[in-house]
């Protein structure tokens, strides 16, 4: 939300941004008006970084705590404004304050329902002989909270299409949804072309957290498949333990390394470096590496429930395979290592944060 929020500021329309992290770590411009209250935030993160496993709560348990106490301080410190956006999951005391003073609620969404990953993953996280339940950051009260939230908010803000009709088929009316999709960059240019790509072969990137929801088990497959062992295979991003299964029993030719996490700019470069991303997720609200890649002049080959889909045109900057297809995915894999051609766009987040604006103009009309 804070590149959003950065956006909005540019256009003149911030009145002011809400923040779990201390100030200096958001580099806020002249134009923004920051309220931070961190302290839950240094406390989760020194935590997870310093104290051994043993001795410290579980990561969700210390999200939850670090989520509910910045809901309720931002509910007792909320000043006056016509839209107070917030995330499911941090909304409900925000949400309930500014119904008492007369702002309008917008719940806006990083991801899709919550109800729907479950729906999605459960049987995934079973053929891996997985129980839902050890993984899953929702349960019983989570869902009651979000029930609440929901029905606090006037509307709801999305960055794609597969959010939005997941809304939709929840029973939100249509015209409470705002779609504003999410972009690459805000000040300093990080994510852009910059010349050629090495003429190293075909290289594959995938990135994000590497993880049982971004589809891996079709992308391996499709590896297979292809049969190439000429080709290259990185990933880049934090390895979850539930992705053991898939990478064991990984069969095929092409190579496979591993970057671990890497900071945007070392991320910009390796998108530069590689002939396409591959994000095959089940189930993915947006998916920022895709306009990422794409200012990059990197292709991208998504599933058809990735979100930044709304971005890719079929056989120019990308291409859209169906979910779990891994013919399909092998099929346009081939394509583009016959057809190596760089489309360069430039998605920035401008266009989402007018597109808020204009939604929330409208709303204060009707």
């Amino acid at each position: 939300m804070w590149p959003t929020a950065r956006a909005i500021a540019a256009e003149g329309a911030l009145a002011c941004y809400y923040s779990g992290y201390p100030a200096w770590k958001l580099h806020a411009p002249e134009s923004a008006t920051l309220r931070c209250h961190s302290l839950r935030t240094n406390i989760v993160y020194a935590l997870l970084k310093y104290a051994p496993a043993s001795l410290r709560p579980a990561s969700r348990s210390l999200f939850l705590w670090q989520d509910r106490g910045f809901d309720r301080w931002v509910g007792a410190h909320l000043e006056h404004c016509d839209f107070i956006h917030a995330m499911p999951g941090q909304a409900l005391h925000t949400f309930r304050a500014a119904r008492k003073i007369g702002i309008r609620t917008v719940l806006n969404h990083a991801t899709g329902p919550a109800r729907t990953w479950v729906e999605i993953m459960r049987p995934e996280y079973t053929r891996v002989g997985l129980q839902l339940e050890h993984h899953c950051p929702y349960d019983a009260a989570y869902f009651e909270r979000e029930d609440e939230e929901y029905a606090l908010a006037d509307f709801h803000c999305v960055a794609s299409s597969i959010v939005r009709d997941q809304l939709l088929t929840l029973g939100i009316p249509r015209d409470r949804v705002w779609l504003a999709p999410y972009g690459a960059d805000t000040g300093e240019p990080v994510f852009h072309r910059e010349g050629e790509p090495p003429a190293d072969g075909f290289r594959i990137l995938f990135g994000g957290q590497i993880s049982l929801r971004k589809g891996l088990r079709t992308l391996l497959d499709a590896l297979t498949i292809a049969g190439h062992a000429d080709w290259k295979m990185d990933f880049t991003g934090a390895r979850l333990a539930e992705s053991s299964h898939d990478f064991a029993t990984y069969k095929g030719a092409t190579p496979l390394t591993f970057a671990g996490p890497l900071p945007q700019r070392d991320l910009a470069q390796r998108m530069r470096q590689s002939s396409v991303l591959v994000l095959p997720s089940l189930e993915e609200g947006f998916g920022l590496v895709i306009p990422q890649a794409l200012n990059c002049g990197c292709p991208c080959i998504v599933s058809d429930r990735t979100g930044g889909a709304d971005l890719i045109r079929h056989r120019d900057n990308g291409s859209i395979v169906p979910t779990g297809d891994a013919r399909a995915l092998a099929t346009e894999l081939e394509w583009w290592a016959a057809n190596p051609r760089r489309t360069p766009d430039n998605f920035t987040w401008t266009q989402g944060a007018r597109a808020i604006i204009a939604e929330s103009e409208a709303a204060l009309h009707r």
